[in-house]
């Protein structure tokens, strides 16, 4: 079976087209359409300054129960969907949505490409704010989830043996408008299984442990073996957002 095209039960791939990397990292050109989208508040300069405090992969504080999350994933065993599958690409990656547009489902919008292309819109991150029926299901992870009163894009992605997602920044501008918590679940997230290059190396990741993650930065990831789970959750950038988030560092 050709993975470029099908996913392993023989369905169709919803492919979407190879990025234009030049038009993606030219942001002097896009600054010059349009500066307002460049041009950094107050309030911005002031999270980003603080948020220099923190290590690019800083661990938080909590572990999550791993024997919790297989229960409460245990129902959506079957809803996991391709993750963002490009053109004449096999790329063994999987999502489940926590938080979404309205009225989507645990398996919609689940990359930013890809719910553009549905809606028609240029998206943000803080632009998904409904909670699916996944998220209410996954307590586990609610300790770190509800220390925030609202989040925006989230969702679990697994990392199948020879996954991968390739050198890249996600939001590097001033004007981001969310910082990025990573929580890594289960026992195929270790250095030996997954990893995580970022900053010059490959970072040692505590499974079952949430983190700030810097992915302004450059950072690529790839998978040894099946099932290297994490849960992405977009934070909108807030003063006070960055100051809980300094509030749950491990290290203090």
């Amino acid at each position: 079976m050709d993975l470029k095209k099908y996913d392993k039960s023989g369905k169709s791939l919803n492919i979407m087209p190879l990025a234009n990397k030049n038009k993606q990292r030219d942001y002097h050109g896009k600054w010059l359409e349009d500066n307002s989208r460049f041009e950094p508040t107050p309030e911005d300069i002031k999270c980003e300054l603080q948020l220099s405090a923190l290590s690019v992969f800083e661990p938080l504080d909590g572990i999550i129960s791993y024997r919790q999350f297989e229960k409460e994933i245990a129902k959506w065993e079957n809803a996991w969907v391709p993750y963002l599958r490009r053109e004449g690409i096999s790329n063994d990656r999987d999502g489940l949505l926590l938080v979404g547009l309205e009225g989507d489902t645990p398996s919609d919008s689940l990359s930013m490409p890809e719910a553009r292309k549905r809606t028609g819109k240029k998206l943000k991150e803080t632009d998904f704010t409904y909670k699916t029926e996944l998220y209410y299901d996954l307590k586990c992870l609610h300790p770190i989830l509800e220390n925030f009163d609202t989040l925006g894009r989230t969702m679990l992605v697994k990392v199948n043996q020879g996954g991968w997602f390739p050198p890249h920044k996600d939001s590097p501008m001033l004007t981001r408008d969310s910082i990025r918590i990573v929580i890594f679940l289960g026992p195929n997230t270790d250095v030996e299984s997954y990893q995580w290059h970022m900053d010059g190396k490959a970072w040692p990741i505590a499974p079952n442990r949430a983190y700030y993650v810097d992915t302004r930065k450059t950072h690529r990831t790839n998978s040894w073996t099946d099932g290297s789970i994490h849960c992405v959750v977009n934070v909108p950038k807030t003063w006070e957002n960055v100051l809980k988030i300094m509030s749950m560092t491990k290290d203090f």
